[in-house]
Formats: structure tokens, sequence, C-alpha cells
């Protein structure tokens, strides 16, 4: 069985931030976050680069049945995703075992968001 190191840690404290700042564009709902175009970044805790550019090339695909004004919040958050440099956003350690999350600590100030 496989563990979620994120979830286990939470995410590094400039995307929990952001992350917190788009979802209170919408009153706290992170659905539009979650299940819209950038599901693979926000529910999938794919942080990457190649991620975060996929989400952004195929927003089209996956718009869904929400509003301009929430896709375009979605849309700043991947957007604002991109001006965070990598190794502030993908902060688990390369070598983690996907089994143990307490032995690999985080290097970096985490957010629990979930």
């Amino acid at each position: 069985m496989s563990i979620c190191w994120y979830c286990h840690w939470g995410w590094s404290k400039p995307v929990a931030e952001l992350y917190k700042k788009h979802a209170n564009a919408f009153n706290g709902d992170f659905i539009p976050l979650h299940f819209g175009p950038a599901h693979i970044v926000w529910e999938d805790e794919n942080f990457d680069t190649e991620s975060i550019q996929w989400c952004l090339d195929n927003f089209d695909l996956y718009k869904g049945d929400y509003s301009e004004n929430e896709l375009a919040i979605v849309r700043q958050s991947l957007e604002e995703m991109l001006k965070l440099p990598e190794e502030i956003r993908c902060v688990e350690p390369d070598d983690y075992d996907h089994e143990n999350p307490d032995k690999y600590p985080p290097k970096v100030e985490m957010e629990k968001i979930r």
C-alpha cells in the first residue's frame, strides 16, 4: 500500500498559501480547483512544471460546468503556481519509499491543507 507523502506532511508553505488564496476566492469551496481543469495539480498533488503546463495547455477540454469567473480563478491559480520555483513546489524527497513518510521529514515549512 502506498502512502502519499503530501497527504502525510502537507504542502510547502508557499504552495499552501497560493491554494488558500484561490480557494478563498470561492469562499472556501475547493470544488472548482479540485475537479475542474486543474484537477491534476490540486486534487492529485502533481506540482511539477510539466503537470501544471499540461493543465494550462488542455484547460478548455476540462471546463465542466464552471462559470467564466470560476475558470478565470482556476487558470490564475495554475499560472501563479508556475511562477513558484519547482524546488519550492515539489518537495517530496526523491528517495521516498511510498510507505514510511515519517522517516522522510520535510526540509521546508509545510502546511496541512486537507
